[in-house]
């Protein structure tokens, strides 16, 4: 899946403060329907806007905290709210009855997704991605492609990527 990139926008400390707290609000609605199906208390993850790139979310579950990212959040609320905060609250929950035990996206948390939270388990977004702040620019056969400074790196130390349209490898292109 390719996603376009945009530049973020400045951050309003007013409105992230709002969208923080609709975030919490629904993290507690998500707690609360699994302490229901499950008949049991599950103790709440802590959360916050600090996830950056290209993930819209990710549940930290060692730390019980869950962060989500303000850029994806904002462009559109609604959506986010109901797909993004249940996959993350899916994972906290199936930590704390299987623990490390189980696969991230495997059949436990899947069937959280469908039964706790009624929703198809999908793993990926259609979110727009912030730019990086340095692009890497690699051609193949077919294209020019935008690395981020981590996978130019890895690029360097011998990573070889190849072109998911071509099947040709990319090369760095000088600057």
């Amino acid at each position: 899946m390719l996603a376009s990139r945009q530049q973020q926008p400045p951050l309003d400390l007013d409105d992230s403060a709002s969208l923080a707290a609709q975030i919490q609000h629904k993290v507690t609605l998500c707690m609360q329907q699994a302490d229901v199906f499950f008949g049991k208390h599950f103790d709440p993850p802590s959360c916050n806007l600090k996830q950056r790139g290209r993930a819209a979310g990710t549940a930290h579950l060692h730390k019980n905290e869950v962060r989500f990212n303000l850029f994806m959040l904002q462009q559109n609320t609604t959506l986010f709210l109901e797909t993004v905060v249940p996959h993350e609250v899916a994972h906290i929950i199936v930590y704390q009855i299987y623990g490390h035990e189980v696969r991230p996206h495997g059949k436990e948390w899947q069937a959280v997704m469908k039964k706790v939270f009624h929703l198809e388990p999908n793993r990926t977004h259609n979110f727009e991605v912030p730019l990086p702040k340095k692009a890497f620019r690699y051609q193949c056969q077919c294209q020019i492609h935008t690395f981020t400074a981590h996978r130019h790196n890895r690029a360097k130390k011998g990573t070889e990527y190849i072109c998911k349209l071509c099947r040709s490898p990319l090369y760095f292109l000088k600057e």
